[in-house]
């Protein structure tokens, strides 16, 4: 199985697609699985993507592996991971199959598409599996993290992964020759109060968010005062409530960079994904059984928290979940163009999910 399940990475490596365009990916699952029968096939649009359901117990828990890729340097490649994620999914369904279908419980296998692109495919699952989710207890994903060491694992209680948000910013000015100066009302002088208003925002909070301007255009000619400037930047935070603080902090700020600047200025605000929360009994109840089955280092440091977005975010708000982290000792970090995940990495996936599958079964029904 383990050879088959590198064989599976290989393959998929070979075909890596952006979200919503995974395609010849869900052929692919979909073939490999055979005989086995997807009891869902296609979400959004796009009709990519798969749900299989093992078992025929009232009880069940989800295990996700998201099978996007990433464009990097004019090609598309699974510098996140996720085809280590996908193949040794995969092979954990072909692996306990049997030992699930004999058994009075029941677990879903969802291959989901576009958890880097948008629109996300988690929220794309819940919508069309609406009449599902009720009957699932618990939903499980993992993320690989090169950069720690193979055989840690991180199980954290809480917060995971940040809550991500953008914002485009309009500077509208007046445009005047350079010799009426003076005379005009300069966007860019604008832009430039909100730019530094950003970084004082990173500073005041800086444990707690990331926030950013990433673009700054405007202005036509050298010779003119720019009359037109945009913004564009990323909030993360590390908690839900922040949103309210820094969307305060500036609407507040942008009007008195008008009246200072006697410029136009337009905040558009996006809400983004939510908060990465593991449920705290769940996490401690895996760590307790996960100690005893696999000599693996588990972490619980609520420092392991990372200001990287996922959109399981919304299958952890809708249903008790657990994200962990997995480490695999590699060079580059996830979305490097040069990150590769090795394959004793993604074997270590496979036996999470493996240890999942037993916890699961091993666990006493609900009275």
């Amino acid at each position: 199985m383990e050879a088959k399940i590198l064989g599976f990475k290989k393959q998929l490596n070979t075909m890596a697609e952006i979200g919503w365009e995974e395609k010849k990916t869900t052929k692919y699952i979909l073939r490999s699985l055979l005989p086995i029968e997807p009891v869902g096939e296609g979400f959004g649009d796009a009709k990519t993507g798969l749900l299989y359901k093992i078992g025929k117990g009232k009880e069940a828990i989800l295990l996700r592996s998201d099978i996007d890729g990433l464009k990097v340097n004019n090609r598309v490649a699974h510098i996140c991971g996720h085809s280590s994620h996908t193949s040794a999914l995969m092979g954990a369904l072909l692996k306990n199959k049997d030992k699930i279908a004999s058994s009075k419980k029941s677990i879903y296998f969802l291959f989901q598409p576009s958890e880097e692109n948008y629109p996300s495919g988690a929220k794309a699952f819940l919508t069309e599996q609406a009449k599902l989710v009720p009957s699932i207890k618990y939903a499980f994903a993992t993320h690989v993290r090169p950069i720690m060491p193979l055989g840690e694992i991180a199980l954290v209680p809480g917060p995971i992964m940040a809550r991500g948000d953008y914002m485009e910013i309009v500077v509208t000015g007046k445009m005047v020759h350079v010799k009426n100066t003076p005379e005009g009302k300069d966007a860019l002088e604008g832009a430039a109060h909100i730019i530094l208003f950003v970084k004082s925002l990173q500073k005041k909070y800086g444990v707690k968010i990331r926030i950013n301007i990433g673009v700054a255009q405007g202005g036509l000619q050298a010779n003119t005062v720019a009359d037109y400037a945009i913004l564009k930047g990323d909030i993360r935070m590390k908690d839900d409530g922040m949103q309210k603080i820094v969307k305060q902090s500036l609407v507040q700020e942008i009007k008195r960079i008008e009246k200072l600047t006697d410029t136009k200025i337009q905040l558009t605000y996006y809400d983004g994904y939510p908060v990465v929360k593991n449920n705290k009994p769940l996490t401690q109840e895996i760590t307790t059984y996960l100690s005893t089955k696999q000599d693996w280092h588990i972490k619980s440091d609520p420092s392991l928290f990372s200001f990287g977005c996922e959109d399981f975010c919304f299958i952890s708000k809708a249903i008790p979940s657990l994200f962990a982290l997995i480490g695999t000792g590699d060079k580059h970090d996830i979305h490097e163009a040069n990150c590769t995940i090795s394959d004793e990495g993604t074997l270590q996936i496979y036996d999470y999910f493996n240890t999942i599958i037993d916890w699961w079964l091993n666990k006493a029904p609900t009275a």
